[in-house]
């Protein structure tokens, strides 16, 4: 099965589907869809956008719509307020093509070391004010010094350590054995001087307590899975031993080389597969008495 190209889109507005302009573009993976739809003659005020895309086959996708407000006037100024506090609403006048940095606005000394949110206006040249949109952020937390971790989201078992501002945190050599074998999830979060949690990163993982065609291997941890450049890969082994490793396609063709690995004891090692496109893989592992293989993702 050959994986399809994008060969065209066609939008329209308003739900009126016989209205659809639809244009072919050359086939590509990825098509980025500018902002450049006309819409001159459209009345100020809320609308609608519907867009589909065309594979190399004719067949189109299901149909997106997203809404947006069209006005007919340059932007003449803003307003904005924290943690839906009137008390902390700023307003100030905007040139048509300027930028609102937001970060170099928000005073931080008022607000809590924790989720906070923005939310955001504009104003046309009628003295019109769009949508808000609110967003959420989290207050700086300080100089990190330590850091939590659990598997499968058993925090109660959680497990936790120190760490100086300018440390780093090996995840894999951290990860524990004994995992069952199967897909789990690691979540990690760090503590900042004052007290306060950063928010939880989750990744996924694959454990393999032991293989039967690589004997004296145990606790093989792929990490992460799904993986976005840089595969990992912890092992345990009874001896010392030189293994092959490579990946393959589900075809079963050989698509990047990662070379020998020599190993003893605890070992864990990582590759970079940034060049790899998007799609499902296997981890070919190659040892004196046969070969094993793993499966992972890359989105």
């Amino acid at each position: 099965m050959q994986a399809q190209q994008i060969s065209g889109y066609r939008y329209w507005f308003d739900d009126n589907v016989a209205g659809a302009v639809t244009t072919s573009v050359a086939a590509t993976d990825e098509l980025t869809l500018a902002a450049n739809w006309p819409t001159g003659s459209m009345a100020p005020g809320y609308h609608r956008v519907s867009y589909q895309v065309r594979d190399s086959n004719g067949d189109w996708s299901v149909p997106q719509t997203k809404h947006f407000t069209r006005g007919n006037h340059a932007l003449t100024g803003y307003r904005f307020w924290v943690n839906d506090d009137v008390a902390t609403l700023t307003t100030a006048s905007i040139g048509p093509n300027a930028l609102v940095n937001l970060n170099s606005l928000i005073d931080p000394g008022t607000l809590t070391k924790d989720y906070n949110t923005v939310t955001i206006q504009f104003r046309d040249a009628d003295s019109e004010w769009s949508v808000p949109t609110t967003s959420v952020f989290v207050k700086n937390t300080g100089l990190v010094n330590g850091y939590e971790y659990w598997i499968d989201d058993d925090i109660a078992n959680s497990t936790s350590g120190s760490i100086g501002p300018s440390g780093a945190v090996d995840l894999i050599a951290d990860l524990p054995t004994g995992v069952p074998a199967g897909d789990h999830t690691f979540t990690i979060r760090f503590s900042g001087a004052n007290g306060t949690w950063s928010v939880p990163l989750t990744t996924a993982f694959s454990s393999n307590v032991s293989v039967v065609e690589l004997p004296g291997l145990t606790d093989l941890l792929l990490f992460p899975n799904p993986v976005t450049d840089q595969l990992g890969l912890r092992l345990s082994s009874d001896a010392a031993r030189t293994l092959k490793l490579e990946v393959l396609d589900l075809s079963g063709a050989v698509v990047s080389d990662l070379n020998s690995w020599s190993v003893s004891g605890t070992a864990y090692r990582n590759w970079d597969i940034s060049e790899l496109a998007s799609g499902s893989y296997l981890l070919r592992v190659t040892g004196e008495h046969g070969a094993w293989t793993s499966r992972f993702v890359k989105p």
